[in-house]
């Protein structure tokens, strides 16, 4: 089966090997008109889908930018639903995320809450336009019978992140912040108090379990992905510091915004397909993730 894999060249993308899958770079393919799209799919024969292309940010990012947050991915997130339906494409996969979820969901959130409310403030533009692609997988199936399926992982982390401090997610903005705090010697800045709690998952395991969604056809409409354990934020930053060995003062800003202080989720439904997955714990993917850093300085998205 041949499978547009869409954010080919990102964190999640690169990390995924789809016997069959194209990667097409911005070049060969801008996801934002539909007419090269069109173009793609049918010059290529591709018959599935595996969309794992966004927009995305940080609290920062989110905050500053929500309109091109929510126009970006809704106009992105539309094409591909409209692809979908024209090409009658098959067993397609969407990549969600757990900030979807209302401010106020029950906790652990699980996969039936999507919808039940607003999201937080901090990223609420970037959040409904993926909500919209939820639903829009919901109105394939009734209208025209495509199966599709969504994945809603946790906080996910890896070699192949955006390190921009203004830009870039949790890890990938610790690690490069402490680097620098390192190389300059001045603080180790963090947004927050330290005690927010998050899940995360290494990049390469949600690849790895992708990789084996994409070969079933009797998924359920939404999954959520994610290990079992939550750590705090300053668990993060301690593990960050000891593998730079980084001696420094570290400062935490509570008036900064975090976002939502915890965000646990049930993975009930995950375990029922894959009881004996076994993630990459925290310190040994960090260690991955700070070394591949560490020797791709001048590489790096950033």
């Amino acid at each position: 089966m041949k499978t547009l894999i869409t954010g080919g060249n990102g964190l999640l993308g690169r990390e995924l090997l789809i016997p069959k899958g194209f990667k097409p770079t911005r070049q060969q393919l801008n996801l934002m008109s539909y007419e090269s799209l069109e173009k793609f799919i049918e010059n290529n024969g591709i018959e599935s889908i595996i969309h794992c292309a966004a927009k995305v940010g940080g609290v920062k990012a989110n905050n500053d930018y929500p309109h091109d947050f929510f126009i970006e991915n809704l106009q992105l997130n539309t094409n591909i639903l409209r692809a979908c339906d024209q090409y009658k494409l098959k067993n397609c996969i969407f990549i969600l995320s757990t900030c979807i979820f209302p401010e106020h969901a029950p906790l652990p959130l699980k996969e039936e809450n999507i919808n039940d409310g607003e999201p937080h403030p901090t990223n609420f533009g970037y959040a409904y336009a993926k909500r919209i692609l939820e639903i829009g997988a919901r109105t394939l199936n009734q209208q025209y019978g495509l199966k599709s399926t969504c994945i809603i992982p946790c906080n996910l982390y890896g070699k192949y992140d955006n390190y921009n401090l203004d830009t870039g997610h949790v890890i990938p903005n610790l690690i490069h912040k402490c680097y620098i705090a390192k190389q300059t010697n001045t603080p180790f800045v963090i947004w927050g108090s330290g005690e927010e709690e998050r899940e995360f998952m290494f990049a390469d395991d949600f690849a790895r379990i992708l990789e084996k969604m994409h070969m079933q056809n009797n998924l359920p409409q939404n999954i959520i992905v994610s290990p079992e354990e939550n750590y705090k934020i300053s668990n993060i930053v301690d593990i960050i510091v000891r593998k730079f060995k980084f001696t420094g003062q570290i400062v935490y800003t509570k008036e900064k915004g975090a976002g939502v202080f915890k965000k646990p989720t049930c993975n009930k439904i995950f375990r029922t397909y894959f009881p004996d997955f076994k993630f990459t714990s925290i310190e040994d993917g960090l260690s991955h993730n700070i070394d591949y850093f560490i020797n791709n300085i001048n590489r790096v998205r950033n």
